[in-house]
């Protein structure tokens, strides 16, 4: 069945945009890049490793993975486009999903073949197989997006007996309706469903257009509220009000929760957990019987996604783990649009608050500000704070403390994997007055210079790149050659004037770079680069360097 030409239109107008905006050389990128959009909000920091559509790609578009402390999610995407209304009744074929399926049994099988001259795919592949050795629990999800009629028949059924063949795999098609729906642009889908209270656990409150109730709800109805026809995956469209924080949050899995939901002690969950918060049209419930059934209509739940993930998560490793754990519900009914939406801001506001929101309007960060408006530069304490200016002239605060804690820090893996800390722990000994701003805007200079190199080879190279090309470890290792340039001008004994040249530095140190990681040829280069032992094989392929180099840059000066 075809769309409309309106659902058409629109989404073909984003594509176009998102191409456009982001360069990507065609429409079918352009809605692939929509999709992880939608579904991984923060996908863009790490974008160029994700998409993996190109030469070689094995069928496979892209790879998303989310890593936990015992688990990974692994999301497979393949995206098709269909350039006119008139070929979205067109379907996805049996070789596209063969080719799927063909791809996770070698994956399984650590079949090398996998390796090929694909940047990304072999990256994550070797990701995926390390993931493997540390004993995590993998489960892998299958996105099929278009905006055509989805899949075929056919095709349905070979990847239907697949995932049943493989409990770990489940699949969905990512079509023009959830298009649609998460931009926002049509009403959700209408869900209704029941929930078990314990005993009498239950208070009301009424005032005027909008009730309320408190209630202790059986954790296992929760799970048949919001849990798919499969058993296995969340239904997305009860997040709506929550997706982002739903889906950007390490997949919506806490260990601790799952830990207390699993534990002997389970029956503490009740009093360690904050609980669920839902909307609805209206619920209903007959009063002072024991044990009653809460029904409750058109319903999104606003707030609680981590936890609801977490107790699939934990109902998946043992169905009986949940009988004695009770989960705290509220539950809101109004027909008025302005009091749903404020509580869902009030308890989405609560959960979503950054350490990078709380330091925003440190003294630090607003003299900062000052000392770069001077230079022609915008520095962003808030994301996206300057929005409107030039992209060149703008600066982001936590760019920037990855530029400094890999430059002046020497810590090129913690700004790779640790950023999380740079708002935390880490902040004063990243943000502080001791720097000279001249030379810190040189700095950043450098980095954007490395950035703008990385970003051209994958433009011109895609994905396909040949195995000894030394520019490969721009994609993964930017932070560590940023790291190599600040030991080679720092060796050099050269300070970072206007009249520096970044380009002989920064191939020196790309050539450095390449000598110390590219030895070992199955360990990935997101794992090379986020050890801290990466380092000491850089600083070794240093100390045996000629000093003809350093003299060279000497002179440069």
């Amino acid at each position: 069945m075809t769309i409309s030409k309106v659902d058409w239109d629109i989404i073909d107008a984003r594509v176009e945009a998102v191409s456009k905006q982001e360069q990507l050389a065609t429409k079918s990128k352009g809605l692939l890049w929509l999709a992880l959009e939608q579904i991984f909000p923060s996908f863009q920091n790490e974008a160029l490793e994700t998409i993996t559509d190109g030469p070689d790609d094995r069928g496979v578009d892209a790879i998303h993975i989310i890593e936990n402390d015992d688990t990974a999610e692994v999301f497979i995407f393949q995206a098709k486009y269909r350039e006119s209304v008139k070929t979205t009744n067109k379907t996805i074929n049996d070789s596209e999903v063969l080719k799927i399926s063909l791809f996770l049994e070698d994956i399984f099988n650590q079949n090398e073949d996998l390796l090929t001259s694909n940047i990304q795919l072999s990256e994550n592949v070797k990701r995926i197989w390390e993931i493997h050795k540390l004993g995590k629990i993998c489960r892998y999800h299958i996105i099929f997006c278009s905006n055509d009629s989805g899949l075929s028949k056919t095709a349905e059924d070979i990847v239907s007996n697949y995932c049943q063949n493989h409990p770990q795999v489940t699949y969905e098609f990512y079509g023009p309706s959830e298009f649609i729906r998460d931009l926002a642009l049509k009403g959700r889908t209408v869900a209704n469903g029941h929930l078990q209270v314990v005993g009498k656990e239950i208070f009301e409150r009424t005032d005027g257009d909008v009730r309320g109730v408190i209630a202790s709800v059986d954790a296992r109805s929760y799970i048949d509220l919001v849990c798919g026809e499969d058993g296995k995956t969340i239904k997305r469209h009860v997040f709506d009000d929550n997706l982002r924080v739903f889906l950007g949050a390490k997949g919506g899995y806490n260990s601790s929760i799952i830990s207390t939901a699993t534990s002997q002690s389970s029956y503490l969950f009740w009093y360690l957990n904050n609980g669920i918060t839902i909307t609805c049209k209206n619920f209903s419930y007959n009063k002072g019987h024991t044990n009653p059934t809460i029904k409750i209509d058109d319903f999104q739940i606003v707030n609680g996604a981590q936890t609801s993930h977490s107790l699939l998560e934990a109902y998946r490793l043992s169905k009986d783990a949940l009988e004695d754990v009770v989960v705290m519900i509220r539950i809101y009914a109004t027909d008025r649009s302005d009091i749903a939406e404020r509580v869902a801001v009030a308890t989405n506001s609560q959960a979503k608050i950054q350490n990078r929101d709380l330091r925003a309007n440190s003294e630090v960060l607003k003299k900062m500000e000052l000392a770069f408006e001077q230079r022609g530069y915008f520095f962003e304490r808030k994301k996206n704070m300057h929005a409107t200016q030039l992209a060149t002239k703008r600066i982001d605060a936590l760019k920037l403390g990855q530029v400094i804690q890999t430059y002046y820090l020497r810590e090129p893996d913690r700004a790779r994997a640790g950023s999380d800390d740079i708002f935390d722990a880490q902040f004063q000994k990243i943000f502080h007055e001791g720097y000279e701003i001249e030379e810190l805007c040189r700095v950043w200079e450098l980095y954007r210079f490395i950035e703008t190199l990385r970003e051209g080879y994958i433009g011109k190279h895609g994905t396909s790149a040949e195995r000894e090309d030394l520019h490969k470890f721009l994609v993964y290792g930017q932070w560590f050659i940023l790291y190599t340039c600040g030991l080679l001008i720092t060796r050099s004994d050269y300070r970072l004037t206007s009249e520096f040249s970044f380009e002989e530095v920064v191939e020196e140190a790309i050539r450095l770079v390449s000598l110390a990681c590219g030895k070992n040829k199955l360990v990935s280069h997101y794992q090379i680069f986020r050890s801290s032992k990466t380092k000491d094989k850089i600083l070794a392929e240093l100390s045996g360097k000629q000093p003809d180099f350093f003299d060279l840059l000497r002179a440069a000066g």
